[in-house]
């Protein structure tokens, strides 16, 4: 009786980063688009931006950055990029806005860059599986940051330090107001501001297929290569 061939055990198939990247820089210029954004490709690879956005009162410098699998319940990315073989943290130096795209669950989230944490890692909870607050729900789809004025995204500025020479009375209290002025009102506590009109709108019907035909197109190559 021939005897048989041990057979080799299959190897498993790493998923190809590189492409998962590119499908979601594709992805990302089809949904900016979608939005009434310009979207611009910096040339050659050297900028620590992706992309540049065009909002029309202001242009943005975009990092995309994707995940396809569950770490520890949630969809983790790195805000972290690699320069001469040293690695390094995203900060307002080098980009406006860091992008986090959940690829199998077609969900965005549009992170500041003064909002990155120190541990460079975001770890996102679409499905809720997390016992505590999730830190980046806020971000889910808030396009509308890219609508807001750049200064509503920078750290609040240091005030300039007091001249030697100046006197207490040249400082009012930080809490007084002009005796002519009328009081002003602050809005209650859980009130929370409306999205801008434009993020409300509807794309037409024609951009709107466009858009779910690239969508599918993109869900299709990311079945494919796995």
């Amino acid at each position: 009786m021939p005897s048989r061939k041990p057979t080799t055990p299959q190897r498993r198939k790493h998923p190809n980063t590189k492409r998962t990247g590119e499908l979601a820089e594709a992805a990302f210029v089809v949904k900016a688009a979608g939005l009434g954004f310009a979207v611009s490709k910096p040339w050659g690879d050297s900028e620590r931006y992706d992309f540049i956005l065009d909002a029309g009162h202001a242009t943005f410098r975009v990092q995309v950055k994707c995940t396809e699998s569950l770490n520890a319940n949630g969809y983790q990315v790195q805000s972290t990029y690699t320069d001469r073989n040293q690695k390094g943290h995203y900060s307002t130096a080098d980009i406006d806005f860091l992008v986090g795209y959940i690829l199998p669950l077609d969900l965005w989230y549009v992170v500041p860059s003064n909002a990155l944490p120190a541990s460079a890692s975001l770890r996102f909870y679409p499905e809720g599986n997390i016992s505590r607050r999730a830190r980046f729900e806020q971000y889910r789809e808030a396009w509308h940051l890219f609508r807001t004025p750049k200064q509503t995204h920078s750290s609040p500025s240091v005030p300039e330090p007091a001249s030697p020479n100046a006197s207490p009375q040249d400082f009012p209290p930080h809490d007084s107001q002009p005796q002519d002025s009328p009081p002003i009102e602050q809005p209650p506590a859980s009130a929370t501001p409306p999205l801008p009109t434009s993020d409300r709108t509807e794309a037409p019907p024609e951009l709107e297929r466009t858009m779910t035909a690239w969508s599918n197109r993109v869900s299709a190559l990311y079945n494919r290569k796995r």
